[in-house]
């Protein structure tokens, strides 16, 4: 055992780090099998321990056994067996026919004792005989024991031997392997340090190598692009030269041409005059022809002729000027004309395009809006059974309508302002999408209740957000023409609405405007309105502050946004002082 924990020992301590990882993965069947036959072996060494045990025990009871009989001392279970064998030799001898014979003339002996003489001493030589072929085979049995024993433990000595052999040959042969593993080991390693130092070594003079022809040729590269550059830069510049040598004959020979075109065409305005000079004195020539001539009959006939040239050509001017006049005016309306027709032209043009586009789009929008429903008309179905079965379950007290209703009755009540503030957003939304919902309700009574809550709060921030949704939900009841009359005839309601218009800065300002408005479209509204002159007046003064207002606004540069809300407001108040004033506008309502 100790050779074979030596040898695991040195194992795990020898471990190449190339094996770390299968051992690791081996381990625990190694330490089975390492079990198996630690225990293989305890089991064959227990066996040899009973067997030789057995052997020891048995050996040492024979010699007692022997001791005992060299000092005459005998059990009675050896006397007793002594007397049983003598029995039978006896019975045996008697029973041959010589011995009967014997016995016979033994018997006929006449004296009896010297028979009984005779028997005692054939019963000491038997008892003698016995005792020595005991002895002989006790004897017998000591030696084949011992020799079994010397036997055996020749064997066991001889196995142990072996087996210690066979063990220190293996650790030899293990810690041998392990040995020259290690050395092969290290071999390779400094075989792949020294195959790695030379192709570092070689790619290092490879690399120089590179580097030195790399610089070579780097050098020639540069040498030939700076020949390439140099010839690219002759190049251009050569190109440069003859593009200033020709750019400098074009200007010169648009200078001369200018030169000569001016010249040209002040001789042709020289020509032109001296022309126009000769051909006016030519025509107009009459008065100096007759200072020259004394004769007044030669002066009065050539007078004459000239007079008549010079009306000829007159005419012939006048003509042609009205041609050419008649001739451009012609042009210049036809030019219009067609200028006109074009952009008219173009104008049908795009509205016909424009119709027809539209056309399509309509088109386009039906279809899809018919392929939409086709293919939702299962959904709806679907839906409004569900939806309808919904409504069938469901509570009455869980209706929108019924809850409306409940929180409607609870809001005066509240003392909470996040409450109000919830339930007044809430009446908002449902009268903004629902008809029933107004209608159910005024009947219960939300203008009064909306109207007292819009007096009731004070001017902070959450105050001012229940004041702006409880505006909200009259105005979405004042959509409607019949509910607009329950409004009007609510007590107090139009004073309070005008007052929130009159005294409000933020969007509830706008809010009130536009119920004003929804208000003053019957003439009930309006008469309601003339009850109130004080409010009235209040609103021409505000009318005149936002006009002084939006007149400084003008003036200061102060930013658009605050121009933009002063003439809003402005524009506001306008129109519900004249939708307020002016009676006869509006339409007659019952």
């Amino acid at each position: 055992m100790q050779p074979w924990r030596l040898i695991q020992t040195l194992t795990s301590i020898t471990c190449l780090p190339n094996h770390a990882e299968r051992w690791k993965q081996s381990k625990r069947s190694g330490r089975y099998l390492m079990f198996i036959a630690d225990r293989h072996n305890f089991v064959k060494l227990k066996r040899s321990v009973l067997l030789i045990q057995r052997a020891a025990r048995a050996w040492i009871n024979r010699r007692h056994q022997g001791a005992s009989i060299e000092n005459g001392v005998t059990s009675p279970l050896d006397q007793v067996q002594a007397a049983i064998i003598d029995e039978k030799s006896t019975c045996g001898w008697l029973s041959r026919p010589g011995n009967i014979n014997g016995v016979a003339q033994l018997g006929k002996a006449p004296n009896l004792h010297e028979d009984k003489g005779s028997s005692d001493l054939q019963t000491k030589a038997v008892a003698k005989i016995q005792c020595a072929w005991k002895i002989f085979i006790i004897c017998r049995s000591l030696l084949n024991q011992h020799f079994a024993a010397t036997k055996i433990q020749s064997c066991f000595l001889g196995w142990v031997s072996r087996k210690r052999f066979q063990n220190q040959r293996q650790a030899t042969i293990k810690i041998q392997s392990i040995f020259r593993m290690r050395r092969c080991w290290r071999a390779h390693r400094q075989y792949q340090i020294t195959t790695i130092s030379a192709t570092l070594i070689q790619i290092l003079c490879a690399w120089m190598d590179c580097l030195g022809g790399a610089s070579r040729h780097r050098r020639l590269m540069i040498a030939i692009q700076r020949h390439c550059r140099g010839w690219l830069i002759r190049r251009n510049f050569l190109l440069q030269r003859e593009a200033a040598t020709k750019i400098q004959s074009a200007v010169r020979c648009l200078i001369c041409w200018k030169a000569f075109q001016c010249q040209r065409g002040a001789v042709i305005q020289l020509q032109k005059f001296i022309r126009g000079h000769i051909s006016r004195n030519r025509l107009l020539g009459a008065s100096s022809l007759c200072a020259v001539t004394r004769s007044g009959c030669l002066s009065s006939s050539r007078g004459c002729f000239n007079s008549v040239d010079l009306e000829l050509f007159l005419c012939s001017v006048l003509k042609l000027q009205r041609w050419w006049k008649g001739a451009s005016l012609l042009k210049l309306r036809t030019k219009a004309a067609v200028t006109i027709q074009s952009h008219i032209r173009v104008c049908l043009a795009r509205r016909n395009a424009a119709r027809e586009k539209h056309r399509i789009v309509v088109i386009q929008s039906y279809w899809k809006g018919y392929l939409t429903r086709k293919e939702l008309r299962g959904r709806l179905l679907d839906l409004r059974f569900r939806v309808q079965k919904s409504s069938t379950n469901v509570d009455d007290a869980r209706r929108i309508i019924n809850r409306l209703l409940a929180a409607l009755s609870e809001l005066l009540s509240m003392r909470s302002v996040s409450g109000i503030l919830h339930t007044c957003a809430t009446l908002d939304m449902a009268t903004e999408h629902s008809q029933r919902c107004c209608e159910e309700l005024v009947a219960a009574g939300a203008i009064n209740a909306l109207l007292t809550l819009i007096s009731s709060v004070s001017r902070s921030i959450p105050d001012q957000a229940v004041r702006k949704h409880a505006l909200l939900t009259l105005r979405n009841l004042a959509r409607y023409p019949h509910l607009v009359e329950a409004l009007i005839d609510s007590h107090g309601s139009v004073e309070t609405i005008l007052w929130e218009f009159l005294r409000s800065k933020e969007d509830g300002y706008f809010i009130a405007s536009e119920l004003l408005k929804k208000i003053c479209s019957t003439r009930k509204g309006v008469e309601a309105m003339r009850k109130l002159p004080t409010h009235l007046k209040r609103l021409q003064n505000l009318v005149e502050e936002l006009t002084r207002k939006a007149i400084n606004e003008k003036r200061n540069t102060r930013g658009p946004a605050a121009r933009e809300n002063v003439e809003r407001r402005l524009r506001e108040a306008v129109l519900v002082l004249k939708a307020a004033r002016n009676a006869t506008s509006l339409p007659m309502d019952a």
